[in-house]
């Protein structure tokens, strides 16, 4: 590290254009005594030193990062695979960060995929799952100085992959039976009874795919996603082969009615809306494909790796306007959810984005593991707890999450 430091001073002199060769520098007079676990990023780092060269990881679930580029003739960037924040908009980071920011691992937990992380705010507890049979639910108990982390089994078991509360309730995409069969679909769960039932669970009699996320419309629809990730658990898929396409559907309570909002995404998988809903967002994470042939799951990074933004029609039935906003720059989008001030937050690889609502970086939250669902905790509702393959961690900042429904 001091031989690092070192060149961060031989090479923060101004190049050709008036600006600093060095691409990861200290955050002038803000974070400057928290350098260099928080770094500013000069220019995005639009221009590296010639050379340079990214390694390509194809095992979903262990991501090539940013930080492991190679850059040769720039002894700071390789500061950035240690760093906790990485800042592109210094203004705008400063509300979002706060005085104070940190990451902190909790606990660890198995080198596999967990998903459907979900605060329920009457009990001050989170809950999350590993995607292995079989199914259970894992628990962290908030009330207890430090977190505690515990198992436990839902009536039925529940196999949860996303996650939403409203109203009293916690919604899944998943699986819960009491024959231990994957029925993909829309599941609820009451915390306090420990009791779950489906409320949707085809359409028209073909099984969905995986059922992966969903969120909670301002008017009470449930908007999911389903794709084939599921399908390469022969665990789960023995005999079973796929009927449906990867789409986005809406589902609404009062009749049961599940609609198609679109099939144009490869593999969709996150899904958010704006504070006043009038925006859904929507995560592709196609570069993780699976084949219908030899259910292989393989990471492919020039496919799909997109966040898209699209408007949602006035009467609540479908979207307009879908627009790419963000290539991750990590692995794949996978979880998102959107701040209390309209700004896009995305699980990506080794880490977080944090997105103005154009989808313009602002900030990235780093990790040393696979982080592939967020949700905000707390009673000041800026705790944002982070899980994926192998860890489960928290980062304290100033961003509220999006106001929930109680």
């Amino acid at each position: 590290m001091q031989s690092v430091l070192a060149g961060l001073g031989a090479v923060a002199g101004l190049g050709s254009r008036g600006f600093s060769t060095s691409i990861a520098q200290p955050c002038e007079t803000a974070y400057a005594n928290r350098f260099p676990s928080i770094l500013c990023i000069q220019n995005y780092g639009a221009v590296l030193p010639e050379g340079f060269e990214r390694p390509i990881a194809s095992t979903p679930g262990h991501t090539d990062t940013y930080g492991s580029t190679n850059v040769p003739n720039d002894s700071t960037f390789e500061l950035i695979s240690g760093a906790s924040f990485l800042i592109w908009d210094l203004e705008q980071s400063l509300d979002i960060l706060g005085p104070n920011p940190s990451v902190e691992d909790f606990f660890e937990v198995g080198n596999i995929p967990h998903e459907g992380v979900v605060w329920e705010p009457d009990l001050n507890i989170l809950l999350f799952s590993p995607l292995r049979p079989p199914p259970t639910v894992l628990k962290i108990d908030l009330n207890q100085d430090p977190p505690t982390l515990s198992n436990i089994t839902t009536d039925p078991p529940l196999f949860g992959i996303g996650a939403a509360y409203h109203k009293g309730l916690i919604y899944y995409c998943g699986s819960a039976t009491s024959t231990g069969d994957y029925v993909g679909g829309l599941y609820a769960y009451n915390a306090t009874s420990n009791k779950v039932w489906p409320i949707a669970n085809n359409y028209f009699g073909y099984n969905f795919g995986t059922c992966d996320d969903l969120a909670v419309a301002p008017n009470g629809d449930i908007w999911f996603t389903d794709n084939w990730y599921s399908y390469a658990l022969e665990e789960l898929h023995q005999n079973n082969t796929l009927q449906l396409e990867p789409a986005v559907y809406r589902y609404v309570p009062s009749t049961g009615l599940v609609q198609l909002v679109t099939d144009e995404l490869e593999q969709p998988n996150g899904i958010a809306f704006s504070p006043d809903g009038k925006t859904v967002y929507m995560t592709d994470s196609g570069a993780d494909t699976i084949t219908n042939e030899d259910r292989t799951l393989r990471y492919v990074s020039r496919l799909r790796r997109t966040v898209y933004a699209a408007d949602v029609l006035p009467s609540g039935t479908g979207i307009v306007n879908r627009r790419a906003i963000f290539l991750a720059q990590d692995r794949v989008p996978d979880g998102i959810k959107v701040a209390r001030n309209g700004y896009v937050v995305v699980a990506t690889g080794s880490g977080v984005d944090v997105l103005d609502p154009a989808g313009i970086p602002v900030l990235r939250i780093q990790t040393d593991f696979t982080v592939l669902n967020i949700v905000w905790a707390g009673q000041e509702h800026t705790d944002l707890w982070m899980v994926g393959y192998q860890k489960v961690a928290r980062v304290k900042w100033a961003l509220e999450g999006n106001v929930l429904v109680r």
